[in-house]
């Protein structure tokens, strides 16, 4: 008989904390532990310019006035990590491609956020900010390159579901006080190189099949 625990019941062998091994030839996981799944905290990587998605408690002078959302080369900072969630699914369970997601930030607890009507400060694309509260705003499809399932390491992008735009970040654009050489996040219409990201260290959950 087969019967599936959830990673809170078995939390030493069904969650495990993973760094970045990006700079190995080849990637390898544990079994069971090749993929993102619904309530995993990780860090998540901004493939063109190595930087990680943090929400550094800063709010925008302009706009919504909400909290930015940057990118920034400190791999080690607690800002970074984002919370999966998924409606419907279980914790452990392996995120689809075409998921709905909302991604929390550790710390905070705002949401990744994104709304019309309000510019990013240094670009002018579509806002993308931090919020206190939960909508439409904070949902985004996981579009995926060549998987069907979101496999860690591998690129993705982040499609907003209330307006089509994609989530990305523009090396060119850096703010300078109070947040030295943070790069702005914001929406764009291209899945381009700019718009891709991938999910590097952080607490994977697993679903664990106990055999009887």
């Amino acid at each position: 008989m087969r019967a599936f625990v959830l990673a809170l019941a078995l939390p030493l062998a069904a969650a495990q904390f993973f760094g970045s091994k990006s700079t190995e030839p080849e990637v390898t996981f544990d079994e069971g532990y090749e993929y993102v799944t619904a309530g995993s905290t990780i860090q998540l990587s901004h493939v063109k310019s190595d930087t990680r998605l943090t929400l550094p408690q800063v709010t925008y002078g302009t706009g919504s006035q909400q909290q930015a959302i940057t990118t920034q080369t400190d791999k080690a900072s607690s800002h970074n990590f984002w919370r999966v969630q998924v409606a419907g699914a279980e914790r452990g369970e392996p995120v689809q491609c075409g998921s709905d997601v909302r991604l929390v930030n550790s710390d905070s607890k705002f949401l990744l956020h994104s709304h019309d009507g309000h510019k990013s400060p240094i670009s002018s694309n579509q806002e993308v900010s931090g919020y206190d509260g939960k909508d439409e705003g904070d949902v985004w499809v996981v579009e995926c390159v060549k998987e069907k399932l979101w496999r860690r390491e591998a690129p993705v992008v982040f499609k907003h579901k209330e307006t089509g735009k994609f989530l990305q970040s523009l090396p060119s654009k850096k703010y300078r006080q109070p947040i030295v050489g943070h790069q702005e996040v914001s929406a764009g219409k291209k899945a381009d190189s700019n718009a891709q990201w991938k999910a590097l260290e952080g607490y994977y959950f697993n679903r664990v099949v106990v055999q009887k």
